[in-house]
């Protein structure tokens, strides 16, 4: 078989256990096939990945192995892709049954195509049961500003600080503030940028239980000050999620509902990251009480199969440019393998027992973690909902002074020392796990970061 190694010890793989450590981390294995993947990959993945140089070989439920027979928490899902964990036989079962049978012809029609729209449609309102389907995050959201302007005709796009939309030129013009898009100008014209509702660090210098998200009436003003009046569309993710997980208060989203009502505008929302069950609700728009007019939907909805989507009106949707023949095809979109794996995730979410454990066992995380905020200086803010989570580390908790990068690469392989796993690199900590995380494996977690806390702050201590 293809990327089979020597057998390691396989007895004990408890997807419900907690973490066990044959090895240093990294292993021998890893270290071995670290460097010869490194020889022939770029050095442009993941801080988290060049930091721990592990190399996993397989998963179930929220753990994961390493090539050493180590045994990790995964507390970041796999970037916030396997929400149902990993290697759901179901999920497994249906993609083996589907190459089996067509691996894949275009943007043809399947029955796991019409399986897959059937069983998204009822989870979502009547004005979003239109889908058209991509691969990649980045590339919905490109083709879900083609939609924007070709239904209203505009040509202006408002988006938000420390806002995360992907690594295509026209996705990254979007983004506000993040250095990884240093560089690469100029940008797309006619995006327009404004504040974002970060209550911890509030633009307009106020504290939630007065401000009347003043933030919000801000976009107001970049319309009317910095717009040419041809608004296109409002793109926004109801938590922000890569940028800082910072929930938006309802009230923020329903302004930005009425500024898309009033200036015939698309109100956009990007729940790549935090669709399918990820905040609590299966959408998060769902607590909002706010109805988007596109949806961006992706990572979580195949279970780690690569799927994306947009999901809007059919008069959106089938408006010209956009919607003539060919306008929407994409060589891999909806190709039947992610089809099939996602009727498979939908089939498994339906009854809603996975989104009930994800909401109660990522309340008792939440809890979890505000208790470590009471005894460690570092954590600046604790905030999230459902399995986004997140800390914020800081230097100083006075001046909110964010905490240097090896701060942060400290924290992250101290928890990987102890057998958890996470995939940021900043001093926002994002704590992702599973929705299938047992409250006993999220407790164990929470302790090992109180452990591994402990011991960045010891050495910052000593100098």
């Amino acid at each position: 078989m293809i990327g089979a190694e020597p057998d390691v010890e396989t007895d004990g793989f408890d997807p419900q256990g907690a973490p066990r450590l044959l090895t240093e981390v990294p292993g021998p294995r890893s270290q071995e096939l670290w460097a010869r993947d490194a020889a022939h990959h770029a050095s442009n993945s993941s801080p988290a990945a060049q930091w721990l140089r592990l190399v996993l070989r397989d998963g179930q439920g929220a753990v994961v192995r390493d090539v050493d027979g180590n045994l990790f928490l995964d507390f970041s899902s796999g970037a916030v892709v396997a929400n149902l964990g990993h290697a759901p036989p179901a999920v497994a079962a249906a993609l083996a049954e589907e190459a089996g049978r067509l691996l894949h012809y275009f943007d043809f029609a399947t029955p796991a195509r019409t399986a897959f729209f059937e069983a998204l449609a009822p989870t979502l309102p009547e004005p979003l049961r239109t889908f058209q389907m991509y691969s990649t995050g980045s590339e919905a959201v490109e083709a879900a500003l083609r939609l924007a302007k070709s239904y209203t005709k505009g040509y202006e796009v408002i988006s938000f600080h420390q806002a995360w939309h992907g690594r295509t030129l026209g996705s990254m013009s979007l983004m506000g503030g993040f250095p990884l898009k240093r560089g690469y100008g100029p940008f797309a014209p006619g995006v327009l940028h404004s504040v974002n509702a970060n209550c911890y660090r509030c633009p307009v210098g106020l504290t939630p239980d007065g401000c009347e998200v003043a933030c919000a009436g801000l976009v107001d003003r970049v319309y009317e000050q910095s717009s040419e009046q041809r608004l296109a569309a409002v793109i926004v993710e109801p938590v922000q999620g890569v940028g800082g997980v910072i929930p938006f208060p309802p009230e923020f989203l329903a302004h930005l509902r009425r500024l898309c009502d009033r200036t015939g505008a698309l109100l956009i929302f990007d729940e790549i990251l935090t669709g399918v069950g990820r905040t609590g609700p299966m959408w998060a728009f769902e607590s909002s009480g706010v109805v988007p007019d596109v949806l961006i939907a992706g990572k979580g909805l195949a279970c780690g199969y690569p799927v994306s989507l947009i999901a809007s009106r059919r008069e959106v949707l089938d408006s010209l440019p956009f919607g003539q023949p060919g306008a929407g095809a994409s060589t891999f979109a909806s190709g039947n393998l992610a089809c099939a794996a996602g009727v498979a995730t939908l089939g498994l979410l339906a009854d809603g027992a996975i989104l009930e454990n994800g909401r109660r066992v990522g309340a008792v995380l939440l809890g979890a973690l505000r208790q470590l905020a009471e005894r460690h200086p570092l954590i600046g803010d604790v905030r999230g909902r459902g399995m986004l989570l997140a800390l914020e580390l800081v230097s100083d908790r006075a001046t909110k002074t964010p905490a240097a990068p090896e701060i942060a690469r400290g924290l992250l392989m101290a928890l990987a020392a102890r057998g958890v796993l996470l995939a940021g690199g900043g001093p926002i900590v994002r704590i992702t796990p599973p929705l299938v995380m047992s409250e006993r494996q999220a407790l164990a977690g929470a302790a090992l970061l109180d452990d591994a806390l402990a011991e960045v702050e010891a050495s910052l201590a000593s100098g």
